[in-house]
């Protein structure tokens, strides 16, 4: 049966993850063809390079959340025993196949369409091993993820670049755009630590404060900038905001109860092509195309209805 291998990878929280290579596909490309990629060798990646590097990109998150399963065996078969491998509906066997089938398939696909960016993805291959194995528990577990995401959009950035090198060159706001994605996927992360029982008050107030504190930070920019630039970015940033504001009230209002933090880690989620679209506004990308972005969100959320993403 299909269902429990869907559920075992979080089928919904895919379209993030292609979220961030369709963003870093189209910064790549506007840096290398706008000059601002000034690297010997630099070019500009074929429309066909985004292909194999959407599918990498889909392929690293649900082999990484099947890991994840794989990881937490011990902690799901007494909180969550209905889970697909606690129950035995997927073996644990199978759970390594596929994980260890979609890396290679999207290390491979990546190879393909530029080594560079399997540099990168063997990168985040490591880092999604780390963070389930080693750092997950720890106070760097959240960073840790934040870094998994980072590594996801420079792979897609990657598929343009003649080199690893090539990244020391990238303008600053590319350096912001990545600094912006990890970040509020660490924040979702540390909030998503206490799901199961309950998060404290404590948690959630720091919680509240950091998403302020980066949803000041794009305003901030917004207010720099000269352009149409600006008003995209006030525009994503209210619709995200919207999007959002009915779980983060409910966060507010019952602040220890796990139905709280799951459904505002669920829309934060369901809501991560919004960073993305803000990061190819900052650096450049064409208007249009960064705010087509924003539609990775709807596939994700019609999914979520049917299966948890978190």
């Amino acid at each position: 049966m299909l269902r429990p291998y869907l559920q075992l990878v979080r089928i919904p929280a895919v379209f993030s993850s292609l979220s961030n290579a369709f963003a870093g596909w189209f910064i790549g490309v506007t840096l290398v063809t706008s000059g601002a990629v000034s690297a010997p060798g630099a070019a500009a990646a074929p429309v066909p390079a985004l292909i194999p590097g959407l599918l990498a990109a889909g392929l690293y998150l649900l082999a990484g959340m099947a890991l994840n399963d794989i990881a937490d065996l011990k902690v799901d078969r007494a909180e969550r025993p209905s889970r697909p491998l606690p129950s035995g509906a997927v073996s644990v066997a199978r759970a390594w196949m596929l994980v260890s089938g979609f890396f290679a398939l999207g290390l491979a696909l990546q190879w393909l369409a530029n080594p560079v960016a399997a540099q990168v993805g063997a990168l985040l291959i490591a880092a999604i091993f780390l963070y389930n194995f080693v750092l997950k528990g720890t106070i760097l577990g959240p960073v840790s993820m934040g870094l998994c995401r980072v590594l996801n959009l420079a792979g897609a950035v990657a598929l343009s670049l003649p080199s690893l090198a090539a990244f020391a060159a990238l303008p600053a706001a590319v350096y912001g755009a990545l600094a912006s994605l990890g970040f509020y996927v660490a924040l979702v992360t540390w909030l998503a630590r206490d799901e199961v029982q309950g998060n404290s008050v404590r948690r959630v107030k720091a919680f509240m404060i950091g998403f302020a504190a980066w949803f000041a930070g794009w305003a901030a920019f917004a207010s720099t900038v000269r352009s149409w630039v600006s008003l995209g970015v006030v525009v994503v940033l209210i619709g995200h905001f919207w999007l959002l504001k009915n779980a983060i009230a409910g966060l507010r209002a019952r602040p220890t109860a796990p139905a709280s933090t799951g459904k505002t880690v669920g829309g934060m989620l369901g809501t991560m092509p919004a960073t993305d679209a803000l990061a190819m506004l900052a650096t450049g990308v064409a208007i249009p195309w960064a705010l087509a972005g924003l539609l990775w969100m709807v596939p994700g959320r019609l999914l979520a209805r049917r299966f948890y993403s978190t």
